[in-house]
């Protein structure tokens, strides 16, 4: 329920991990600022813990973010971690609506909240319940590089073209960067980025905030007299004007908008085949979007000399957007569409890809209560409470990592399996052997800090190996 006379607020956050696979790889450093909504701070938060005992990190991954503390025994455990993580967002959301704000973070830094909630048997959302809406700030910069070049500077290559990394944008804009690839350095980063971005281009801030919602971003594609896509695909400038054209009614985050550089006359023509075909990612005439997610788009109103970024003329833009917009029969046909022509993936081979494999029930909602209130050592009695087998698995996880000389042999075999099977079988988890190897092999080279970091990493993986 949204909390709709509530203040708002913003939380940035960034994280840090052992590597790049948003299923397998596990979050070793949280960074979170909290602001009003001038983005004025009044709190943060660092917090990390150490590797997990299956968890195989990426050499490359460390040397980018150098934390070794988390190979360190006395580090704080995953579960705490994501606990006060949680913990601290609730506490500074409470009686406000909260804006969650990431960099990448919809594809990336999300989807590892997520996940590692699950893993530690918290609720999964956060970023968008309770009144809070999400927002990645890679659309918002992908929107001033396109329609307000000269608000800030923008990172350019020798040729040109405009680079999306958050530190080249703080370099280009005097932003100082103490620990560059630190999550809560990147937080500073986003927040000093927003505040030039309010400062500078406020229509594009007012979007972006608008389409951290579903709605929002529903009422910008439908916006008069017509919306504009402004993307930065391999740091190529590319716009779109659109206009809503249908909405998936089996799925309602996914909706099609019509291209307005293509005849609205001709798509009202097209066969159901042929309009199939007409629907598609990019480059067609009708674009699937996903509405739950932030998307470079703002109203064409809101941009500045609009005529400036447009292939054809604006009132002809105009007239067109009027005709789908009044073309009820054609936005049925696509919407239908979209219905019929869903994708329906496999189902998931391992616990940590079926994350999004059902809500637990009313009963596991309150067994997960019980376990988080009970003293680690009688956690192992309500093992088998749980009614959803992926809940029970998870829960043995996390009895054996923290106290498992509570357990029974049976659990703690099964456990051990566990563990060998993801540090020595072949899947899309990384190999305790071929990482080893490769670490060693880097070794060979590395000076300075890289060779400290690669030690350190070395002998955490030797370890791992010796144990199982």
């Amino acid at each position: 329920m949204s909390q709709l006379n509530a203040d708002a607020c913003y939380v940035f956050t960034d994280t840090e991990t052992t590597g790049l696979d948003i299923n397998f790889s596990q979050i070793i450093q949280v960074g979170s600022i909290l602001t009003d909504e001038s983005l004025t701070e009044e709190s943060s938060q660092d917090i990390g813990c150490q590797l997990l005992p299956w968890v195989v990190p990426s050499p490359e991954a460390f040397l980018v973010h150098k934390k070794i503390e988390s190979l360190e025994e006395d580090a704080m455990s995953h579960y705490d971690m994501m606990k006060l993580l949680r913990n601290t967002w609730l506490d500074w959301s409470k009686g406000r609506n909260a804006v969650y704000i990431t960099y990448n973070g919809h594809r990336f830094d999300e989807e590892l909240f997520r996940r590692q909630f699950f893993w530690n048997l918290l609720p999964l959302y956060i970023t968008n319940t309770l009144g809070a809406s999400r927002l990645d700030m890679l659309s918002t910069l992908q929107l001033v590089a396109n329609f307000f070049p000269n608000s800030l500077n923008l990172p350019l290559t020798e040729e040109g073209d405009v680079s999306m990394k958050l530190t080249d944008w703080s370099n280009a804009n005097s932003i100082e960067i103490e620990n560059a690839h630190d999550a809560l350095a990147d937080c500073v980063q986003m927040l000093e980025l927003a505040k030039l971005i309010l400062d500078k281009a406020k229509p594009v801030w007012q979007a972006s905030l608008k389409g951290a919602s579903k709605i929002g971003n529903l009422e910008i594609l439908q916006a008069d007299p017509f919306a504009m896509i402004g993307e930065v695909i391999r740091r190529k400038k590319f716009t779109y004007p659109v206009t809503f054209c249908g909405q998936n009614p089996k799925m309602n985050n996914e909706v099609a908008v019509a291209d307005l550089y293509f005849d609205p006359d001709q798509l009202d023509e097209l066969t159901d085949t042929e309009l199939l075909e007409q629907i598609g990612n990019s480059g067609t005439a009708i674009r699937k979007l996903r509405i739950n997610k932030s998307m470079p788009v703002m109203p064409s109103d809101g941009i500045p000399n609009i005529k400036d970024y447009l292939d054809i003329p604006y009132e002809q833009l105009v007239e067109r957007a009027r005709k789908i917009k009044d073309n009820v029969r054609l936005q049925t046909r696509i919407s239908e569409l979209l219905a019929s022509n869903q994708i329906n993936y496999p189902p998931p081979k391992h616990l940590e890809q079926s994350v999004y494999s059902g809500f637990p029930s009313d009963a596991d909602d309150l067994w997960m209560e019980r376990f988080h209130t009970l003293p680690w050592e009688e956690r192992s009695r309500v093992l088998d409470g749980f009614e959803d087998s992926r809940y029970k698995e998870l829960a043995e996880r996390l009895v054996c990592v923290n106290n498992p000389e509570s357990v029974s042999s049976e659990t703690l075999e099964r456990y051990h399996n566990f563990i060998n099977q993801r540090l020595y079988d072949k899947g899309p988890w990384p190999s305790l052997e071929k990482t080893l190897d490769k670490t060693r092999s880097m070794l060979l080279d590395a000076t300075g800090e890289q060779k400290e970091i690669l030690e350190k990493l070395e002998e955490n993986l030797s370890k791992k190996s010796e144990i199982n």
